[in-house]
């Protein structure tokens, strides 16, 4: 085992909502949709501390009256992310911390909106994973004159 090169400092929470559904039918199926979770993270480096960010994650989960939801709920997060990993050129650095550290911030706020929605009326919520790493972009589509190698078998 070794350290990883981010480490996350602290964090604290700066706003939290938790909101039971009285509608909720615990017989009948939960119909999430993917647009009911919104998740923000925004990555800034902490002026005069070298190496240090702050990291700022906003959780959301506002299901649409259909999805029989058990809860609603909104939380914020704020972290401190050292880098302590060997020298990296920025742009390394800087897609690292975009990535991971809003990664690290969200297994946090997962693990506390389980544990206050397991302190409801209803089950908890186990929110479901997410991924921060950036969208690649798309693959440019072949003109008229270019060809597609078809690979050797």
């Amino acid at each position: 085992m070794k350290l990883a090169p981010l480490q996350l400092e602290g964090y604290f929470l700066t706003d939290l909502n938790c909101q039971a559904n009285p509608q909720f039918k615990a017989d009948k199926e939960t119909k999430f949709n993917e647009r009911d979770l919104e998740v923000a993270a925004a990555v800034q480096p902490i002026k005069d501390k070298p190496n240090r960010w702050q990291v700022s994650l906003n959780i959301r989960l506002q299901p649409a009256t259909d999805a029989n939801s058990p809860y609603s709920f909104c939380l914020n997060l704020v972290g401190v992310i050292c880098w302590v990993g060997p020298e990296l050129p920025e742009d390394k650095v800087g897609t690292l911390l975009r990535t991971n550290g809003p990664s690290m911030l969200y297994g946090v706020g997962r693990e506390m909106a389980r544990d206050l929605t397991a302190r409801g009326p209803f089950p908890p919520l186990v929110l479901p994973s997410v991924s921060f790493i950036p969208d690649a972009p798309a693959a440019p589509t072949p003109g008229p004159t270019e060809s597609i190698e078809k690979p050797q078998i």
